[in-house]
């Protein structure tokens, strides 16, 4: 029996969440790499998406719906570029099922 390993993003739990203006974003620090992020009201939207383990399909479909606003064909790319950078930096890790 073959068993398939999907990968769940998972906010790194000692980075610091600082929200500035609602309309702003937020600030991310990361006490492990003394790193700080700015990020917008849509990387702080998917910030807050991983607040639980999630797949990248999760997470696209969170933002849809979040921001009808956005295209669909464009959600995608958008959000697996923003996980990437924050996974390569330690802000978000990986957990796999």
């Amino acid at each position: 029996m073959t068993t398939v390993v999907a990968t769940y993003y998972l906010r790194n739990p000692d980075v610091v969440l600082r929200e500035e203006d609602p309309d702003e974003g937020a600030l991310l620090f990361n006490p492990d790499t003394n790193q700080v992020k700015v990020i917008n009201i849509t990387g702080l939207f998917i910030w807050q998406q991983c607040d639980v383990a999630r797949t990248l399909e999760e997470i696209v479909n969170e933002v849809q719906k979040g921001f009808d606003e956005v295209p669909s064909e464009q959600v995608t790319g958008d959000v697996k570029e923003f996980v990437d950078g924050m996974l390569a930096s330690g802000f978000i890790g990986t957990v796999e099922k």
